[in-house]
């Protein structure tokens, strides 16, 4: 068995991941218009340093908190 050919394909699944970006947030003046609640890399977590996991938990938390209440202020 020559596995040779699984290297490129498991590298690729294993640093996957999914950028969202929102015309609403592109046309509100945000650049880039990517939305973090729903983007996702699966190397993040593994790659960052104590402190980046800590402050980024609360980055994500406070955008998600700001996003919902701009959506309810809506109504």
């Amino acid at each position: 068995g020559d596995v040779s050919a699984f290297v490129p394909t498991n590298v690729i699944s294993i640093t996957d991941g999914q950028i969202f970006l929102e015309t609403n947030l592109f046309n509100s003046g945000i650049r880039p218009a990517v939305n973090p609640g729903i983007s996702v890399s699966r190397v993040g977590g593994a790659a960052q340093t104590k402190i980046i996991k800590k402050l980024s938990g609360g980055i994500r938390t406070a955008l998600a908190q700001y996003r919902e209440l701009a959506a309810f202020s809506q109504f």
